[in-house]
């Protein structure tokens, strides 16, 4: 038989019992908050030291196209390329931005313009690049072009399927 006393304790038990769920409700994000922000300062770190800082060649197959370029990821994240055709398929440097996304993996997007054979400038080009380190001189990437007004915008991609990079530090020779 439920009494008056019986159900005090039953009521002090649910309030109890709520305290705890709420305090295991509150813990669990925190808990999961803190190593998600381990995991963040871990990743960061690989990215404080920018192990692509400096300069490559890079060996570009772009399906029907392949070519060789230089390019440059310098400190704070710009980045600048050339390809062996740019006298070719007449274009200017590439010019763009680099950050990295992890240990060892890398995106830039660089912007480049395309002229007609009078030298003007007729529209803008956008590559979006991948890369991942594998060793401390070697890399590999993706690459995916895009055709864009001469602002930059209304991009449109011009690549089926991304095009591949093998790329090698240019090393100071002593």
């Amino acid at each position: 038989m439920i009494t008056e006393r019986n159900m005090t304790a039953i009521k002090r038990t649910s309030v109890s019992l709520l305290k705890t769920l709420t305090i295991i409700a509150v813990a669990i994000p925190i808990l999961n908050s803190t190593a998600m922000a381990q995991t963040n300062l871990q990743e960061n770190a690989w990215c404080i030291s920018s192990p692509i800082e400096g300069a490559w060649i890079f060996s570009v197959d772009n399906g029907p196209v392949s070519f060789v370029a230089l390019a440059s990821f310098s400190a704070g994240g710009v980045f600048f390329g050339t390809g062996s055709l740019d006298r070719v398929i007449p274009v200017s440097t590439l010019t763009g931005s680099w950050k990295c996304n992890g240990r060892n993996r890398f995106d830039s997007t660089s912007y480049f313009f395309a002229f007609d054979a009078a030298g003007n400038a007729v529209g803008m080009l956008k590559t979006d690049q991948t890369f991942s380190l594998t060793s401390r001189n070697e890399l590999v990437g993706a690459a995916l072009v895009y055709s864009c007004n001469l602002q930059g915008e209304n991009c449109v991609s011009v690549t089926p399927a991304p095009g591949k990079i093998t790329g090698r530090r240019i090393v100071v020779e002593e």
